[in-house]
């Protein structure tokens, strides 16, 4: 089973982030000694933003490692797993396996609003998304640490020369990407040697490496330069944490063009292990890669009863109508799992309850890639040869196959009524009745997950519109499901009741036709 995890909340983090004093460069506040933490920002949601410290026994520097920024690397974050699983002997690690998990789902380099690796200048407040809440998440963190590594793949293979379109100075694979051969910032008083540093670290490596075609080369992309070609990289983490937090960066970029993932997880490992060598930081375990995903059991709730434990292709017969909600995933690796209903919610439906009208398919995924999937089947009649599923946690093996009551006749269309509305309140599923408030702070990431109705095989063709609210994306039609929203930032005011900024209507519409009414009450973070 996973560990269990501190959530903490999201936007009230980074807000009391802005009050407090920061930390001296370095010499964050002293942590306990060897031990580990994790916290998860935004969970149950396609966006999910997991963080691990690691604290060795001895005192030293703080490395930190990012990973997944950009979707389809998989190679830096697969990579980025293996030392949050670490322990230390001496010094400390920050790790952000995914930091844009949404577009790891979606195998694609942008997240929900753009290149995540873009959004590290200074953000309007028209500009603020939730991937910007998530930049200044990270952003605190790159204040705590001594060096930055963000792990890539990149095109090709770089080369000072060009030798080919695959080798050539415009490709960046197989290099460490620095923005300055030097620098000297105001928050440290010696010179950071980057270039130098960058130098050390390839020969090192690359002496490991049997194959020259893989070995590592310096890549100064001078970003500080107003004469760069890369300049749109001054909006990116490693050119932020040089910049302003005055601490040498890297990224280290292996080549999309080597295959499997495995070669790229021990092409980047030698590199974050040179480099961890170089700031004095002491591995004691490493972590295992773990190449073939293995999926045991997933977990499922039917109307919130004991669990039922379903093997990788198994099936579960429910009653039409039933509140099904997948709980767990247990696999040989418990980090990037998620389960989607197909056709019913969204990318990650893990922890989400949803009505089955008519028999459906739950994918699992590790990351991008499908590991497995279970059916669930509805109705009376059993096939040949099929039994319903038992659980393996709350009943006796042997047990006789249960048969679901009778369905109960659903109401004529023209009755058609939205219930229930279901809203992620900061990673906390919170459920609504029609013409009810939820009242909430506003500074709290939200994120409307659907609606139940009357009449359940229905649910998944019902819009819900928050009025003041316009997603990011262009083709929003008129549905927010699913759209994070931060409603200090992202509602209009004069869509508010008598525009005063405080109650908000969220409409259920069924084609033409509202079939259901709640509200959203905000009040400061000071009135809880």
């Amino acid at each position: 089973m996973p560990k269990p995890i501190m959530v903490r909340t999201l936007l009230a983090l980074v807000m009391l982030f802005a009050c407090l004093a920061a930390p001296a460069q370095g010499t964050p506040a002293e942590p306990p000694r060897h031990q580990s933490l994790h916290d998860v920002y935004l969970a149950n949601t396609e966006h999910e933003l997991h963080i691990y410290r690691i604290y060795g026994k001895e005192p030293g520097k703080t490395m930190m490692l990012i990973g997944g920024i950009q979707g389809d690397e998989p190679g830096g974050y697969l990579t980025a797993d293996l030392y949050a699983d670490i322990t230390l002997r001496k010094g400390n690690l920050i790790v952000v396996p995914r930091a844009n998990f949404y577009s790891i789902l979606l195998n694609q380099r942008d997240g929900m609003t753009g290149d995540m690796n873009r959004k590290f200048a200074t953000a309007s407040k028209e500009e603020r998304s939730m991937e910007q809440e998530i930049v200044s998440i990270l952003k605190k963190l790159i204040g705590e640490a001594d060096c930055l590594l963000n792990l890539h793949e990149g095109s090709g293979f770089f080369s000072e020369q060009w030798i080919s379109d695959e080798e050539n100075p415009e490709r960046f694979g197989q290099s460490i990407i620095y923005d300055a051969a030097s620098f000297q910032g105001n928050k440290r008083q010696h010179t950071l040697a980057l270039a130098e540093m960058a130098a050390t670290v390839v020969d090192k490596v690359n002496r490991q490496i049997d194959n020259p075609r893989h070995h590592f080369r310096p890549n100064n992309h001078n970003t500080v330069s107003d004469s760069s070609r890369f300049l749109e990289q001054r909006k990116s983490a490693t050119y932020y944490a040089l910049t302003e937090e005055n601490i040498p960066a890297f990224g280290v970029e292996t080549s999309k063009s080597i295959r499997p993932n495995a070669a790229k997880v021990a092409l980047q490992k030698l590199v974050i292990n040179a480099f961890m060598e170089e700031f004095g930081i002491v591995a004691e375990t490493p972590g295992l890669h773990v190449e073939e995903v293995r999926l045991h059991y997933v977990l499922v709730k039917v109307n919130n009863g004991h669990p039922y434990a379903i093997a990788n292709g198994g099936e579960l017969r429910v009653n039409t109508g039933d509140e099904v909600m997948v709980t767990d995933i247990l696999a040989n690796l418990d980090r990037g799992l998620t389960a989607d209903f197909l056709d019913m919610g969204s990318h990650n439906d893990t922890r989400l309850p949803f009505r089955i009208a008519e028999p459906a398919r739950v994918v699992i995924r590790k990351d991008a890639e499908v590991c497995g999937h279970i059916t669930l089947l509805t109705g009376m009649a059993l096939p040949s040869g099929r039994r319903t599923a038992k659980s393996t946690l709350a009943e006796k093996e042997g047990s006789e196959e249960k048969v679901p009551p009778p369905t109960k006749a659903e109401p004529p269309l023209a009755e058609l009524r939205a219930e229930r509305l279901l809203v992620n309140v900061d990673g906390n599923l919170v459920t609504i009745g029609d013409g009810e408030e939820l009242e909430v702070p506003r500074d709290k990431l939200m994120v409307i997950k659907g609606v139940r109705s009357n009449i359940s095989r229905l649910d998944k063709k019902i819009a819900v519109n928050l009025k003041g609210f316009s997603p990011e994306k262009n083709q929003n039609l008129g549905n927010d499901i699913n759209f994070p929203f931060l409603p200090e930032h992202d509602l209009w005011t004069r869509f508010s009741e008598d525009r005063k900024g405080e109650r908000y209507p969220i409409e259920a519409t069924y084609g033409d036709r509202e079939i259901g009414r709640f509200w959203l009450k905000l009040h400061s973070s000071g009135g809880e």
